[in-house]
């Protein structure tokens, strides 16, 4: 599992988006992008000193697509 910010997620999603342009319905369904990226995405907001924030929790179903995303967006 990997946790990001609001902002972090925003920019790995924007990158994810241009390398799989040719596959918009990647966001759509999870076992689609399951089986395409290694993950799905659960969003968590959390009150934090007077503010909501935005928590993103990448799940991986395998150690090496984890290490991929890892090599590849981080």
């Amino acid at each position: 599992m990997i946790t990001l910010t609001d902002r972090e997620w925003n920019k790995i999603r924007d990158q994810i988006k241009i390398d799989y342009a040719d596959k918009p319905s990647i966001w759509l369904m999870r076992s689609v992008m399951r089986r395409e990226l290694g993950f799905t995405t659960r969003s968590h907001e959390d009150w934090n000193q007077g503010q909501y924030r935005t928590i993103m929790y990448l799940d991986f179903y395998d150690d090496a697509a984890e290490t991929m995303f890892r090599l590849k967006y981080l």
